[in-house]
């Protein structure tokens, strides 16, 4: 009978001992952790990694990016513009796979073409909602015509 009240009280005890900890970081306004989250955003650090983000309309389209995610989360077209220069008509990374490890940004040639965003909220019910599209579309020239429908409907 007294190692069961013994086990009581070493019980009591450590519930006391972890509520006095909670009932601490609870009242002292100094050690307050909790944030008003929807109203009061947290600023990320400045080497945090969100979502990434490039800027199409100075991207070379030199696939390094792309080469070099170990994950193949990037996925990148190209053609020949009529100045013969490459040009990203599809530029799609899938945030889903992306396991932010930066080496596309390092291996980008451009400054500040690829890069992270200070986003944090990107979150979708759907896979689909979580690619990001950042292509130029195909150029008016490579996109097919009336008479290409016909041709397609004759074979």
């Amino acid at each position: 009978m007294a190692g069961y009240f013994k086990r009581m009280f070493s019980s009591i005890k450590s519930i006391m001992a972890g509520m006095r900890v909670t009932i601490g970081y609870g009242v002292n306004p100094k050690t307050e952790v909790t944030q008003q989250y929807p109203e009061v955003r947290r600023e990320p650090f400045d080497r945090f990694r969100g979502k990434l983000f490039v800027d199409i309309n100075i991207c070379t389209g030199c696939t390094a990016c792309a080469r070099i995610c170990p994950v193949d989360a990037i996925v990148l077209k190209t053609v020949r513009d009529e100045n013969k220069k490459l040009r990203p008509v599809v530029f799609d990374i899938d945030n889903a796979k992306c396991i932010y490890c930066g080496l596309c940004v390092e291996a980008c040639p451009v400054d500040n073409c690829l890069y992270f965003e200070k986003k944090y909220e990107f979150s979708s019910y759907s896979r689909e909602g979580l690619v990001s599209h950042f292509g130029l579309g195909e150029p008016k020239s490579a996109e097919k015509g009336p008479e290409d429908d016909r041709k397609e409907a004759v074979k």
